[in-house]
């Protein structure tokens, strides 16, 4: 089979395989990564072979940026000390104790290098199964927006130290101390300023797009560029990509008016796209682990099936540990120790169990792995990448499968009182909305009305009242209610029922 036989079938068998995994209960990631092994398994050489460069410069933006995109800076702001500091404390103590637990306990005489890129894909994490699990209804909201936070926040570390893994890979040079403290800084702050450039230049550019379709492809672009930028300016990819998505959706509607910057239509669809678009490339990044994984398991050499698998299983276990301290942490910080104050000391500790169970490895992981070179820079080959993809592909296997499966029953058992939370905050935001109305006294499609809701929906959100998930939801609404207005009074339309 060639090339390019393969990726259709690839693409056209990803939605089938979702489907009937759904249907029988049985994890849709693991059913991918079975079924890319077994077409690893079957004689002949591979369909395709990744690219290091493809792997990062094709995948990882749109991950990132479609996880960012649907998320509000003023998450950011109300969970900073809990989420944004206790995470990135949390991602650089992770990426440091599995390294060197990899390097002196686990796998003795495993280079540095390659202890560090277990240790950057053992610290990524997303939070999808926990929102596929209904996780959110049954913790306080503040809990979930923290687990969001920490989620990007270990994205940033965890990127930004493999891209100093993979330029000591490819030069063969160790930098120094104070080296690197540059290069780190110039990647943050750097990457900070391109992406909010990036993000400007796209809502500029947005504004003058015209028709939903051409706004949406100037969407799409938007991950790309931040990551050519990155590339060509040596920044962080993460950076630049999360800024540029945070710019983006903070423009999504003018807090002082409640003008929306793009069309109803545009938006109703965008949210649409992203949200596929992450679901597919994940899928594929599963059954390519899966695809790589005999070859990788033939380049093993020296290193026994059995201390692989075992050195998976510590790394997940060690993983969890820390999160745990770290979850506990968070839950001792404003706002997250006033939303537990009911649970008492007990429950902050389940609550930080819930925090690091909810944590699942992410599919990023594969991503770090499937991006080492295949030799160093005199053309001798890696060898210990082989290794790499076993092990991370154990980790995150087995953190999908352990967590996932059971994810749903702990958030049930926990009892953290988050019940009903979703619902009061919609009621109290359909109020405002309400109220806003009625102060302005105008017909329900009069185009300020749809303003003075958006208006309301925004402010609430400002002072934490209402979370993410309820502003997209009840945004979507008054988008969808503009957009049939206007549908109904375009040239042609059959009148309106009395």
């Amino acid at each position: 089979m060639g090339a390019v036989e393969f990726i259709a079938l690839l693409l056209a068998g990803v939605g089938p395989v979702l489907a009937l995994a759904r249907w029988s209960g049985f994890p849709p990631t693991i059913a991918l990564f079975g079924i890319g092994l077994v077409v690893g398994l079957l004689p002949g050489p591979a369909p395709v072979n990744m690219d290091p460069d493809l792997a990062i410069g094709l995948f990882l933006p749109p991950i990132i940026y479609a996880g960012t995109v649907r998320t509000t800076s003023h998450l950011l702001r109300h969970a900073l000390l809990p989420g944004v500091v206790v995470g990135a404390m949390v991602a650089l103590a992770t990426m440091l104790a599995v390294a060197a637990a990899t390097r002196w306990v686990l796998l003795p005489g495993l280079s540095w290098t390659a202890a560090v890129l277990l240790g950057v894909a053992a610290t990524l994490f997303d939070t999808r199964l926990f929102q596929e699990a209904g996780g959110h209804p049954h913790v306080p909201r503040t809990l979930a927006d923290t687990l969001k936070a920490r989620e990007m926040a270990s994205r940033i570390v965890a990127l930004t130290a493999l891209a100093l893994a993979l330029g000591t890979l490819r030069t063969g040079e160790t930098p120094a101390l104070g080296e690197a403290a540059m290069t780190m800084s110039w990647q943050l702050l750097g990457g900070a300023l391109a992406g909010a450039a990036i993000g400007r230049a796209v809502l500029w550019l947005r504004d003058r797009a015209g028709p939903a379709p051409i706004e949406i492809a100037i969407s799409l672009a938007t991950p790309y560029l931040g990551a050519l930028a990155a590339r060509s300016l040596g920044l962080s990819l993460a950076v630049v990509v999360i800024t540029a998505a945070l710019v983006v959706s903070a423009a999504r509607v003018d807090r002082e008016t409640g003008e929306a910057r793009s069309s109803a239509e545009a938006r109703i669809s965008a949210m649409a796209f992203w949200e596929e678009a992450s679901l597919l490339v994940s899928s594929v990044l599963f059954f390519l682990a899966g695809l790589a994984l005999p070859e990788a398991l033939a380049g093993l050499g020296d290193w026994p099936s059995w201390r692989v698998m075992t050195t998976a299983a510590g790394i997940l276990a060690l993983v969890l540990g820390v999160q745990w301290f770290g979850s506990l942490v968070s839950t001792r910080l404003p706002p997250l120790r006033e939303a537990l104050a009911g649970e008492g000391a007990a429950g902050q500790v389940v609550a930080a169990g819930v925090m690091a169970w909810a944590s699942t490895r992410s599919v990023l992981g594969l991503i770090v792995v499937l991006s080492v070179p295949a030799s160093w820079p005199d053309g001798q080959p890696f060898a210990e990448r082989g290794l790499l993809l076993v092990v991370a592909a154990g980790v995150i296997l087995g953190s999908v499968l352990l967590q996932g499966l059971t994810l749903r029953r702990t958030l049930h058992g926990a009892e953290l009182g988050g019940g009903g939370q979703a619902e009061h905050e919609e009621e109290r935001a359909r109020q405002a909305t309400a109220d806003a109305k009625r102060q302005l006294g105008k017909e329900a499609a009069h185009p300020e009305t749809f303003a003075a809701e958006r208006r309301a929906l925004v402010g609430l959100r400002e002072n934490d009242e209402i979370g993410d998930e309820a502003l997209r939801r009840l945004l979507r609404e008054t988008d969808l209610r503009k957009r049939a207005g206007e549908g109904d009074a375009s040239p042609g339309a059959p009148p309106p029922n009395p």
